[in-house]
């Protein structure tokens, strides 16, 4: 009788594997066999799940950018400006800035490939979309400047927090640099919007 697998199961134990290998050794420097050998798989099983390399990374990319969109669904909308920022810091855990330095270093920052920068420009602009939401409530609440845009407004604080995590990945940032840069800017960005 053949064993039965769960795909899903099978694909999400591939990816922890593969992000883990890739974190350990580098992406380039990692192979399908090692990332075979921390799955516990044969690589043969490997390559009957994904094709290559680059796939398990924009497999690894979207499955990265879902958690947070995941993350964000589970916040009830807010109803005050500072729950809006105590939201904003849920959504941005320090644990991801290692996976994000490694997205940085393989795709650069031009993110050359289409297909990557299609999973990150249809996140972003998810994203963008749901703050021009929460800010037009907050802005009809008396919460935010009726002088500002909602849909700019969320575009530009989408552009600056991006900027900001991956500065952190970039330069290694520790939990307590971390956490000092995201309260700095969060407040500087409450006292823009709140005026």
């Amino acid at each position: 009788m053949p064993k039965i697998v769960d795909r899903e199961e099978m694909q999400a134990r591939i990816l922890d594997a593969a992000m883990t290998c890739f974190l350990d050794r580098g992406y380039h420097a990692a192979k399908m066999q090692d990332v075979a050998r921390q799955a516990g798989l044969a690589k043969g099983t490997l390559y009957l799940y994904f094709k290559s390399k680059d796939a398990l990374l924009l497999a690894l990319l979207q499955r990265y950018f879902d958690d947070i969109r995941a993350r964000i669904r589970l916040i009830p909308p807010p109803q005050t400006l500072q729950q809006f920022f105590q939201a904003l810091r849920m959504t941005m855990p320090v644990e991801r800035l290692a996976a994000t330095r490694l997205f940085f270093d393989v795709l650069g920052p031009g993110f050359e490939d289409p297909r990557a920068a299609r999973i990150i420009g249809d996140f972003f602009a998810w994203l963008s979309d749901q703050y021009a939401i929460q800010f037009q409530s907050l802005i009809d609440r008396g919460e935010l400047r009726s002088d500002l845009s909602p849909v700019e407004s969320a575009q530009a604080v989408t552009a600056m927090l991006d900027g900001l995590v991956i500065h952190l990945a970039i330069f290694g940032a520790d939990a307590e640099i971390f956490e000092a840069r995201v309260t700095a800017t969060l407040a500087v960005l409450e006292t823009g919007l709140r005026g």
